[in-house]
């Protein structure tokens, strides 16, 4: 059986190797002229081959390189896609901006018809408003504050990390802008701030985690995200945020944008987004560690 097998394969491949000779004949003479050339099934089959390949590489390069891919339904070349992302954004932000402007609208509607009332708020009794508990400090904790804060003050190691594991994180630039105030731990400004660029969006320095994302009274939209290696980056002073407590983030992600404010007709501060890094508790110098 198996030598039957052996022999089948052979006859095709000799059928494969086997040459045919063509010639072109002259009918009215019937002289064969001198160009003849001779090829095999085994070539014929490589040569269907490589023009098969051939044409897939012109046609990829074609769709790829010119704008004959525009025409192919469902491509999206990267400049599309860019544009689409940008898009989709700022119709984001226009909605939400139209949400907030029908609630403004919406509660003036209600007061003016009525539907508001505000006998339902109520005093809180005397006794709660009153300052009947005293919460000055006493004497021997003054003295403790006092002494801690002096021993402290000249520990120049209370201000030391280890900040050798983090020096090859190569961190992402959070936003484009100017630097208008630079680290100070001095003064107790623990960050930068970057000026407002109108539209741009604020990008995660690196991989990491969200551990919070909301809206506080001094500093309004903040998020703050945990990387790797003992390192948190925080952004306060946001516009608007783009990510929830839990969220994945990658570096030079989107995770909040500025206004879209191209213009400061008042005379109002100048917006600005405030970066900070901190490394097992200590405040870094992002300049130190993120190239503006």
């Amino acid at each position: 059986m198996s030598n039957k097998k052996q022999h089948k394969k052979r006859k095709f491949l000799k059928k494969l190797l086997n040459k045919y000779r063509f010639t072109i004949l002259n009918e009215n003479k019937q002289e064969e002229n001198a160009h003849r050339f001779s090829i095999s099934p085994l070539s014929v089959l490589l040569s269907l081959v490589v023009s098969f390949m051939l044409v897939v590489v012109v046609l990829y390069m074609i769709v790829v390189y010119t704008p004959v891919g525009t025409l192919i339904p469902g491509y999206i070349n990267k400049r599309t896609k860019e544009e689409l992302i940008n898009s989709n954004i700022r119709i984001d932000s226009l909605i939400y901006e139209v949400t907030k402007q029908d609630r403004y609208i919406a509660n003036i509607k209600a007061i003016m018809n009525g539907d508001i009332t505000f006998d339902s708020i109520k005093e809180l009794p005397q006794q709660i408003i009153g300052d009947s508990i005293s919460v000055e400090s006493s004497e021997l904790e003054r003295e403790f504050t006092k002494e801690w804060e002096e021993r402290e003050r000249y520990n120049l190691t209370s201000q030391a990390t280890n900040v050798n594991e983090i020096q090859t994180l190569n961190l992402f630039r959070p936003a484009q802008g100017e630097i208008i105030r630079r680290f100070d731990i001095i003064a107790g400004h623990y960050g930068v701030d970057i000026a407002e660029v109108p539209g741009e969006s604020i990008r995660a320095v690196h991989d990491g985690t969200v551990v919070m994302s909301d809206f506080t009274a001094n500093d309004g939209y903040t998020i703050v995200i945990q990387h790797r290696e003992n390192l948190i980056s925080v952004y306060r002073n946001c516009y608007r945020l783009m990510k929830n407590i839990g969220d994945k983030v990658t570096k030079g992600e989107a995770i909040g944008t500025f206004s879209n404010r191209k213009t400061e007709g008042e005379k109002k501060d100048k917006r600005f987004l405030h970066i900070e890094l901190w490394h097992r508790g200590k405040p870094l110098d992002p300049n130190t560690y993120i190239a503006f």
